[in-house]
């Protein structure tokens, strides 16, 4: 058996509303993010959760502003 331990660098955002919290994680690699984003309440519902490059949110950024938009 082989077993390794390494250390990287990686950030938590937690943004707070008063209907959902969000956590991002980067990742080491500085690829992309892990994201989750949880309903309020004594259970925390989880809402959305998901891993994506930076150039998918990019995408998903303007899917979402174009769906306002409309």
């Amino acid at each position: 058996m082989k077993m390794e331990t390494y250390r990287a660098t990686c950030k938590e955002i937690f943004v707070e509303t008063d209907s959902i919290t969000v956590t991002v994680n980067t990742w080491a690699n500085s690829e992309g993010v892990s994201i989750m984003v949880h309903g309020k309440g004594p259970a925390l519902p989880l809402r959305m959760a998901g891993a994506f490059r930076w150039d998918e949110l990019d995408a998903l950024a303007v899917a979402l502003a174009a769906a306002r938009a409309a």
